[in-house]
C-alpha cells in the first residue's frame, strides 16, 4: 500500500473513534508507543550498573546484620573490641567511652573502657587506691600481650570503696581486673570490678576479651 493509501487507512480509523488528526501524526491508530530511549550527550561514557555487569558483586549500604553471630565490633579511640551480645551497654557518659554490665550468677560485673592521661602508672595506682586491702594483701601485677603490644596487668582485691553505678560503697570481697595498653597521646584502659567469685569465675573471658583488641594501625 502506497504513503496516500496508508493516511486513508489511519484517517478512518481514527475518525471512526473521534480523535483529532493530529493525534494520529503523533502516535499512530492501535500501535504500541515507541520505548524511551536515553540519549547521551557528547563526550560522555555510559557506566553500567552492577545489575548489568554479569558477575558484579552488589555492594550493602548500611549497617550488615549478622544475627548468628556471638560478638559486635565496637570501635573505640584507636582500638576495636568484639564484645559479646550479651553484655549490657549502658548510655554514653563524657566519663568512659564505653560501659558493660556483664551478668553472672555470683552478681553482676562492671566493665569500662577509655582512654585516659595522666600515664599509665598514676592511674593503676588509683584504682588500687580504691581498694582496701586486708593485712598481707597486696596487688598483684603482669603483663600481656594486647594485638602485639606489651601492655600491664592489674589485679586487686579487697573491700571496693567507690560507687558502682546506684550502689553506694564500700563493697566487701570485691576484686578488679584491670589492663592498660600503651597508645598514643593516651592510654587506653580496661577496667573489670564486681563480687570476688564473680570475677575470679570470668578472669579467662575477660584475657579473652582483652586479646580480642584490634589496634588501629
Amino acid at each position: 500500500m502506497g504513503l496516500v493509501g496508508g493516511w486513508d487507512r489511519m484517517w478512518s480509523c481514527c475518525r471512526a473513534v473521534g480523535l483529532p488528526a493530529v493525534v494520529l501524526w503523533a502516535v499512530g491508530c492501535g500501535e504500541e508507543p515507541a520505548a524511551t530511549v536515553p540519549v547521551r550527550s557528547a563526550g560522555q561514557t555510559a557506566v553500567p550498573s552492577s545489575a548489568e555487569v554479569p558477575g558484579a558483586v552488589q555492594t550493602p549500604t548500611g549497617p550488615v546484620d549478622k544475627p548468628d553471630a556471638a560478638t559486635r565490633v565496637n570501635q573505640l579511640t584507636g582500638i576495636r573490641f568484639d564484645v559479646p551480645k550479651g553484655w549490657a551497654e549502658q548510655p554514653q557518659s563524657e566519663f568512659y567511652e564505653a560501659k558493660y554490665v556483664i551478668p553472672s550468677d555470683e552478681g553482676d560485673m562492671t566493665l569500662t573502657l577509655t582512654t585516659m592521661g595522666g600515664g599509665i602508672e598514676a592511674n593503676l595506682q588509683r584504682w588500687v587506691g580504691q581498694f582496701g586491702q586486708a593485712s598481707g594483701e597486696r596487688p598483684r601485677r603482669d603483663t600481656l600481650n594486647v594485638d602485639g603490644t606489651r601492655s600491664e596487668w592489674l589485679d586487686v582485691r579487697g573491700t571496693f570503696r567507690s560507687q558502682v553505678g546506684s550502689r553506694p560503697g564500700p563493697h566487701e570481697n570485691w576484686r578488679l581486673l584491670g589492663v592498660a595498653i600503651p597508645m598514643s597521646p593516651r592510654p587506653f584502659l580496661l577496667k573489670l570490678v564486681g563480687p570476688r567469685a564473680a570475677v575470679s569465675s570470668f578472669e579467662n573471658q575477660f584475657r579473652g576479651f582483652v586479646r580480642s583488641a584490634q589496634m588501629d594501625r
